[in-house]
Formats: structure tokens, sequence, C-alpha cells
């Protein structure tokens, strides 16, 4: 009979005063009995869809068990309930609890307190069905879990908080339903919170409105692969973050993967990541709204991420990202990776992940998507040479030569080339600035100046040496005696070979077009060619290989003096570049 039951029940729970609720309902005899026996209270099976006398049980008699369960010299108790409806507020606050408490499958009309709560063992809500929950500045020795389709109506508020063991949400839903009109801008508060485990947002974890965990201490990983998170969206139609994880510290990895959607800006401004930030296969900005508001969907300025940085295989570009000031071990990303609006001012990575694109093509194009003020005016060149160092680093001498290239075109093209000339005269600076580029690869690539050099060395030698048999080279020296020269001359209607004549003294150097061609070409050499070998006049070759000659020769100084010049500049830029890494 009912009443022998409470009786009965009354009387194996002497140590712990019952009279405040009086009489017992049948849920809560079997919820007292099994509390007693430290076992769990089997209400029902399912997770109740309206209250109903066989399965309320008041949440003042959950609190009481709760509070009682480490009193008496035996072991402490647990409060273990499946499938009841728990009617009124457990309220916890500032309680000493000696063992765990959980709720598998139950309702709850009211949302806990467990605010200053200290919890020897977990505190557990697989499947179960709250408006909201109140664990702000609570201590759980064990596992905090509102996971296994746990359904919050509100929020979950668990700031300052330190939990023992995991934080576990896995296939949690904080979203309105039909108890709940109006959204809420926040779903889970868990600033300044403390997980000495894993924080797991996992298997599906939803939530309808900001996720903040701002200063969020955790030694394990923060997982969240397959969430699916939406910032609220306020009056003016502009959505929140989806995802704060500003100032946090995990020892662990940070993993967005497998699915990992999020509309709404995700934030990690200044978090400390000692593993990886793992976003494979997540979508940013998933609603597409947020570039017509200008707002940031991934942020992660001045953050510090120990290992990699995973940006591969998303589901759309990443645009309106902000990575200023971030430094990350390795960045691994890909063709899918990047959309426009970057800020990459700043951004400092060892090196790129051997799967990652390193081209330079990719790598120009990659940072041509940045702010577009970044590349116009406001041009920022810390990402350029950033890259540059990067490219240095791996080997690719090659692809860090083409970046520095494409950044010297693209300070000519913003105007930063020549600014500091008049207006009238900036064409000037302009003009060398872009020959020198075409020349030497504006230092970075000096063998082309060499080579032309040495072309031009060549076919003036080459040029030379017809002249000569054509008598255009004649001797300075005033040897020429009227019997030697007609001893040297040819056959009237040819051409008298000066360089070949028999006749020239033995001691006098003979013509060498190599070492001709090389004393005009490079200035202050003397090997006594230019001195005892000059080009004739008109009158010793009408035929205009005397003319033609001389402006080789002129042609050739000019073009030496400016090679040289190419040379030196290429020398300065390299000791600048040297003194820059230093």
């Amino acid at each position: 009979m009912p009443t022998s039951r409470s009786e009965g029940s009354a009387a194996q729970v002497d140590p712990i005063d019952l009279s405040a609720f009086q009489p017992l309902r049948p849920a809560e005899q079997i919820v007292v009995r099994a509390f007693v026996d430290d076992d769990i209270a089997r209400i029902g099976l399912r997770r109740p869809l309206v209250p109903s006398t066989d399965i309320a049980v008041r949440g003042a008699l959950v609190a009481h068990l709760a509070r009682s369960g480490g009193s008496g010299d035996g072991p402490p108790h647990r409060v273990q309930i499946v499938g009841a409806w728990i009617e009124g507020q457990v309220n916890l606050r500032d309680a000493s609890i000696a063992e765990s408490l959980w709720f598998f499958r139950c309702v709850f009309d009211a949302s806990p307190r467990f605010d200053g709560a200290r919890i020897a063992g977990s505190l557990s809500f697989p499947g179960c069905l709250l408006p909201g929950l109140r664990a702000e500045d609570c201590t759980i020795a064990g596992d905090l879990a509102l996971n296994a389709g746990c359904i919050v109506r509100i929020d979950v508020r668990l700031a300052r908080s330190t939990v023992g063991r995991n934080l576990n949400l896995g296939r949690a839903q904080l979203r309105s339903g039909e108890r709940v009109d109006a959204q809420v801008p926040r779903r889970l508060i868990a600033d300044d919170a403390r997980i000495a485990g894993d924080a797991l947002l996992t298997d599906g974890f939803e939530a309808d409105g900001d996720v903040r965990l701002v200063g969020l201490r955790v030694v394990g990983d923060l997982r969240a692969s397959s969430a699916r998170l939406s910032g609220h969206v306020n009056g003016d139609g502009q959505r929140g973050d989806a995802l704060n994880l500003d100032l946090a510290h995990v020892a662990g990895n940070v993993v967005l993967d497998q699915g990992f959607s999020a509309a709404g800006s995700v934030r990690l401004r200044r978090a400390q990541i000692d593993g990886d930030l793992d976003c494979t296969q997540a979508a940013f900005d998933a609603f597409n709204d947020m570039g017509w508001r200008g707002a940031v969907a991934f942020a992660i300025d001045r953050a510090r991420i120990g290992g990699s940085l995973v940006l591969s295989r998303l589901k759309q570009p990443l645009s309106r990202a902000t990575l200023s000031g971030a430094s990350v071990g390795t960045l691994h990303d890909d063709d899918t990776s990047w959309g426009e609006s970057l800020v990459l001012d700043g951004f400092a990575y060892r090196q790129l992940a051997a799967p990652a694109p390193a081209s330079s093509g990719f790598r120009i194009e990659w940072l041509s998507r940045q702010e577009p003020s970044h590349m116009g005016r406001d041009f920022r060149a810390q990402p350029w040479h950033q890259l540059i160092r990067v490219f240095q680093r791996m080997g690719l001498p090659a692809a860090a030569r083409d970046v520095a290239v494409a950044r010297e075109v693209q300070l000519r093209r913003v105007g930063r080339v020549g600014a500091g000339a008049p207006l009238r005269l900036r064409w000037l600076p302009r003009l060398a600035h872009r020959a020198f580029g075409l020349l030497a690869g504006y230092g970075h690539r000096p063998w082309r100046p060499a080579v032309a050099m040495l072309l031009v060395w060549l076919g003036c030698a080459a040029m030379y040496d017809l002249a000569a048999e054509r008598g255009v080279i004649a001797p300075t020296a005033p040897w020429q005696s009227q019997d030697r020269m007609s001893a040297c001359a040819a056959r009237p209607g040819q051409a008298t070979d000066w360089t070949r004549c028999a006749d020239l003294p033995p001691q006098y150097p003979a013509f060498n077009p190599l070492s001709y061609s090389f004393e005009h070409l490079v200035p202050f050499v003397d090997l006594q060619q230019r001195r005892l070998w000059s080009v004739a006049g008109e009158r010793a070759a009408p035929d205009g290989w005397g003319t033609a000659a001389r402006i080789v020769t002129w042609h050739e100084a000019v073009l030496g003096w400016a090679g040289w010049v190419l040379v030196a500049l290429c020398l300065i830029s390299a000791l600048n570049r040297r003194r820059g890494e230093m």
C-alpha cells in the first residue's frame, strides 16, 4: 500500500529529515529509496512529455537529498534519477555536495542553481530538458555533462567555474523552443572557467545564440567537431559572435573540424593554443550574411598557436578574416581556404605544411586578397616579407625572389615609389624603378645584368674583329713610317688589315678583339688595347665601317657603366636584405 511504502521509506532514512516533504509522492519515494541504497531511481525510461503525479519530483527534495548525501558516518550517497519531471527549482547555491549528481532523461521546469557550489563528484544531465543552468563560481571535482541530446532552452552560465575533468556538451542543443518566445543573446557563458580535462562541444552540438568562452582555460583539448553555431541576431539584423574564445588558453588542440559550422564571428583574439587549431572542413559565415555589414567572420588577432593552423578543405573560402599579429608554427591551407578582404599584417608562421601549396603564384595571389586598403595607399609590407623569409627558410629561393619582385611591383602601383619627389618629377624615379625591375629584378635577379654584359662583351668583340678585317682598327703609336705604311697597305680596292700587318714592331702588342671590347665595357681597366689601337677615320674606312665601329664603342662604354651601376645596386639591395634579416 502507498502508506506502508511511505512509512517504510521514511524508516530507512531516519538520519535524513524529510518532515518538510511529507507525504512523499510515488516518484519521490522511489528517489528516496534509491538514494538510501545508493542506487539509480528509475522513474521512467523516456524523457517525460507532460508532468504527472507518477513522475513528478520536487526540486527542493532533490536539493535536500544532495545536501544530505555526506551526512552521517557512512559513505556519501549520490542522487541518480532517470525519467523524472523535476518540479520547482533545484537550488544548491553555495552548497557542499559530497557525491555526484546524475540526471538522465529528466525534465526540469526551472533552471537548477549551483552558483558557488562545491561538488565532490560529477554533475551530469545527459538527455535532459532544462530551461537553463546556473553554475557560476562553481567547483566540480569530476565531469560537467550536458550531453546525449540534452536541451537547454535559455542559457548555460559557467563563468569562473572549475571542472576537475571534462566539460561534455556532446550532442547538446542550446536553443529556444515552444516554451521561450524570444532568443537570448548568449546561450553558453563560461568566461574564465577552468577545465582540467577536455572541453567537448562535439557530435552535432547546437547553439542558436552566442557561445562565449572568454578567458577559458583548458588543460586538454577543446573540440567542437560537427558543431553548429549560430550567433544571435539583434533588432538591426546584425549577427553576433558564434564562438568567442578571446584570451582563452588551451594546452592541447582546438578542433573545429568535420563539418563545424558557424553563422557569426569565430573569435580567438589573443588566445593561446599550445597545440593545433584545426579547422578542416569547417564552414565559416555559414549563412553568408557577415560581409554586407562589414563584420569579421574569423578573427585570431594576436593569437599564439604553437602547432599548426589548419584551414584545409573548407566548405567555402574564408572571407573577411583577420589574422593580424597572430603567430603560428605551421600554416596548412589549400585552394579552398582564402576568400577576399583578409587582414594579414603581422601574421607570422615558421613554415608551410608539406601538403600546402608552395608555389609563388599561389602565394602572391593569396597576398593580393588582403583588405583593399592594405594593397593600396595603406600598403602593408610585413605579409610579403614574412612569406619571403618562409620561402628562404624552406629552401625555395626562386619562389622567394618571385614574391620579392611582386612586392616591388605593388609598391610602384600604389604610388610608394617616388612619393617623396616633386610631383612633376615623380615619373623619373618610377621609370628608373621599372627599368631596375626589368633588368635586374629589383636586385633579386642579378644574373640578368651579368648575362647581358657577357653578351654585349662577346657581341662587340665580334664586331671589332670584323671591323679590323676591313681596316677600321689601326695602331695609334707613331711607328707608321711611309715605308711601313706602304708595306702594310693592301692592294688597290682591298681593305687594309692593320692588325695582321707583318711589319709591325715585334714589341708592339697585337690586337685582341676580346680585350679591346673588355676595356670599353669595364671602366678603369687598362689592357693597352685602347691606347695602342683605335678606330680609324673615314678616309681609312670610307665604306661606313668606321662610323659603325665608333657607334659601337660609344654604346658599349655607356652600357658598361649602366651594367656596373646595376651590379652595385644589386649588391646594395642584397646587403639591405641581409641587414633586415639579422
